[in-house]
């Protein structure tokens, strides 16, 4: 079965994690998506974002490439390349995105949201690190 590569963007606020949950699905996911033949990530993140929220790729620093044994909305396995991104202008969902939310260290103890599996492998390399 062929793998889906997407590229994630992990834009933070006062430690706090943007996610958003796209129309019609059951998890949060991070902002990004599948690539188009021929880009790069830069080109896919900034491409994602500006339809997605809205915003503008300022920058993006590779961050970690997680192996997923099956993507949130598929039954494909996942190649997540997570970038720490730095964006302009303010998020604001488009058709695409149903709602927009901020996940803190404490939200994703509790549970708030409904996130995707991939959350739980890393999230805590994220809390270890320091940045979440």
């Amino acid at each position: 079965m062929n793998e889906i590569r997407k590229a994630g963007a992990l834009i933070f606020s006062e430690q706090k994690l943007l996610i958003v949950k796209p129309q019609g699905k059951p998890f949060f996911i991070n902002p990004g998506g599948k690539y188009e033949i021929g880009e790069m990530a830069e080109d896919c993140l900034r491409r994602e974002l500006q339809e997605e929220l809205q915003v503008e790729l300022k920058s993006c620093k590779h961050y970690k490439t997680y192996a997923i044994a099956q993507a949130a909305h598929s039954k494909q396995p996942l190649s997540l390349e997570l970038y720490l991104v730095e964006i302009e202008g303010e998020p604001r969902a488009s058709a695409e995105i149903e709602k927009i939310a901020w996940l803190s260290r404490t939200d994703f103890a509790n549970k708030k949201f409904n996130l995707a599996p991939s959350f739980d492998i890393y999230i805590p390399d994220l809390i270890q690190a320091g940045i979440l």
